[in-house]
């Protein structure tokens, strides 16, 4: 390679190509003369950029406050708006099982049984006579029990009982059910028999 040119003063301002500015490098340790020229060519680079006014910096701007709010409030209240939904309509729903119960109930001729359970739990059976229906009512049961019905042999799972205190479970088409269990977690926590 040749002294370097113009190319010294290029590379001190990191205008070469990088396939040139490696042979530069290259050349720059090997020849003194043009290793010189580059050191003299960054320093006059140098002090130029130290007599440069600073580039101002653009302030971060300040944004109102308020729209970020706004738009919080805005996903809170749609949040609220949607559990409020479905609260009511679970209410909704439990106003309308309550209701059909209690219309069974005042139009049937019906016994009722205390079922035996564990100590925090109390729970009754209220049922038709002509098998028609059973009304379960259970306080301190765990969340999710599911009622059973028995007749003979055969078992079958009634449904979950309802949230709340005290949580329900109107059975339609009982058929003569034998025996009734409220049963959470796998283990019998109330158990009746129905006698007709």
């Amino acid at each position: 390679m040749n002294h370097l040119d113009d190319d010294a003063e290029l590379h001190a301002l990191g205008l070469t190509s990088p396939e040139r500015a490696a042979e530069i490098e290259a050349h720059i340790t090997e020849c003194d003369a043009c290793r010189a020229r580059v050191v003299a060519a960054e320093a006059v680079a140098a002090s130029l950029a130290a007599t440069l006014p600073p580039i101002p910096v653009a302030a971060p701007s300040r944004r109102p406050w308020w729209p970020a709010l706004a738009t919080a409030a805005a996903v809170i209240f749609a949040f609220a708006g949607v559990i409020e939904g479905n609260a009511a309509r679970t209410a909704d729903r439990e106003t309308r099982r309550t209701s059909v119960a209690l219309t069974a109930i005042a139009s049937s001729h019906f016994s009722h049984a205390t079922l035996v359970s564990e100590r925090s739990v109390v729970a009754k059976a209220l049922y038709a006579r002509n098998g028609a229906w059973c009304y379960i009512i259970a306080t301190g049961g765990p969340v999710g029990a599911h009622v059973v019905v028995h007749r003979g042999a055969a078992a079958r799972d009634a449904g979950v009982m309802g949230p709340g205190a005290p949580s329900t479970l109107f059975i339609q088409d009982l058929g003569w059910a034998d025996e009734v269990d409220v049963v959470a977690g796998g283990r019998v926590v109330a158990h009746g028999k129905l006698v007709y």
